[in-house]
């Protein structure tokens, strides 16, 4: 969901595949692999599924909402790896903070304004949420504070649909309001510790949640219990620090990267296989919900993509996976993630009611392409236009606080 960002001062490793000190175009391709999940899990149609044959064709869009799991995991390591590189520096805490502001405040705020405000007091443009239209109330000082997660877990439902994708950004916003600070007192080693046990931590509260039959929201979006995905990508990023960086890591990651995804994958058809026989509902068929996944199974996503993202970076240049996230589309779609991420819901909804998806139901996977390619196109297109608009003016202004190791 973020743009890319340059670790300062550093040079590019002498072996090229260990830790990307410098920009690493495949990194975008693997943060356009995780909008396009997030994309297509949001955007099926799955009240209209009806054989098994569709449940197939959207088996791995209802899984897309791990794509979250990927940006967590990615932000992590990337933003780790510029402070662990400039906590030595005099203006350390200024230059990440006003460059996160300038990166992240104008299109979230500009997203808040438009909805929160100018929308409800727009009848033409009332139907594109129907679900909340309290415009700017009180409980939409929420949104404004980056505090979205802990409404929804409060409230246990989601209030807002064009803006229920806060929730991560809350997450991340909330993170790296402490985040910093420990890097700056902790030694490499101490913050390893400390990246272990919140994964541990992470794992145990969800447990607890989950069996004293709270709410499948709370886990969900309590920021305690998500903070793992953080946490690995920051973990990555401080093994590699240590000597042979993370090529020597490689082997064991491609190792836990099978491992954990034959896991995942058993305890997918384990679940799919509880629901099988009556037409399964939205909920159960993204499994998201379910009180093994968000145990057992979001610990294990830690793993996968925390595997995946250290294959990634290690791939020899040649190799089909470095290829892989070298291509154009996903690293496109990886440089305007942010845009997409904020937008992708609203748009999707009002295509659904211009396009409603119900009239070609007679033809599922038709239709669900049509309305794909629809959505998709049109978010990548209003994403460019938020880049130049808003978001690169306000990049451009990082020159005045840059970073100095």
């Amino acid at each position: 969901m973020r743009s890319h960002e340059r670790v300062p001062g550093a040079a590019a490793s002498t072996h090229p595949r260990t830790a990307p000190t410098v920009h690493d175009p495949r990194l975008d391709g693997v943060r356009g692999l995780a909008i396009l999940l997030v994309m297509l899990f949001h955007t099926a149609q799955l009240d209209l599924i009806r054989s098994p044959l569709d449940i197939a064709f959207t088996a791995i869009p209802t899984l897309g909402w791990s794509g979250v799991d990927l940006f967590f995991v990615l932000s992590g390591f990337l933003i780790t790896n510029i402070l662990l590189a400039t906590r030595a520096g005099p203006s350390y805490a200024r230059s990440f903070y006003a460059r996160r502001v300038l990166r992240i405040f104008p299109l979230y705020y500009a997203v808040l304004l438009f909805f929160l405000v100018i929308a409800p007091r727009l009848p033409f443009l009332a139907s594109l949420d129907a679900a909340w239209s309290g415009g700017a109330r009180t409980d939409s000082l929420w949104y404004w504070l980056y505090l979205s997660n802990w409404k929804v877990a409060w409230n246990r439902t989601w209030d807002h649909r064009s803006l229920s994708v806060a929730w991560s950004l809350a997450i991340e916003e909330q993170f790296y309001l402490i985040w910093p600070w420990v890097v700056r007192r902790g030694s490499d080693r101490g913050l390893l510790h400390v990246c272990v046990a919140i994964l541990v931590a992470a794992f145990l509260l969800r447990v607890g949640l989950v069996f004293s039959s709270a709410s499948y929201l709370v886990p969900y979006v309590l920021t305690p219990c998500r903070l793992d995905t953080l946490a690995t990508g920051a973990a990555i990023a401080l093994l590699a620090r240590r000597s042979g960086g993370l090529a020597r890591l490689a082997p064991y990651a491609r190792r836990l990267l099978v491992c954990t995804g034959v896991l995942f994958l058993a305890l997918v058809v384990y679940l799919r296989v509880q629901i099988a026989g009556d037409p399964p509902s939205t909920v159960e068929l993204s499994l998201n919900w379910d009180a093994l996944m968000q145990t057992v199974g979001f610990s294990a996503l830690c793993l996968l993509w925390g595997s995946a993202l250290v294959a990634v970076i290690t791939a020899p240049a040649d190799s089909w996976l470095g290829r892989a996230c070298e291509v154009g589309v996903l690293r496109s779609l990886g440089k305007y993630s942010y845009a997409c991420y904020l937008l992708h819901m609203p748009a999707a909804i009002a295509i659904g009611l211009w396009f409603p998806p119900a009239a070609f139901a007679w033809n599922f996977a038709l239709a669900q392409c049509a309305h794909w390619g629809l959505v998709i196109g049109v978010v990548y297109a209003l994403a460019r236009l938020s880049w130049l608009a808003i978001e690169s003016p306000f990049l451009a202004l990082k020159r005045y606080v840059p970073y100095r190791p």
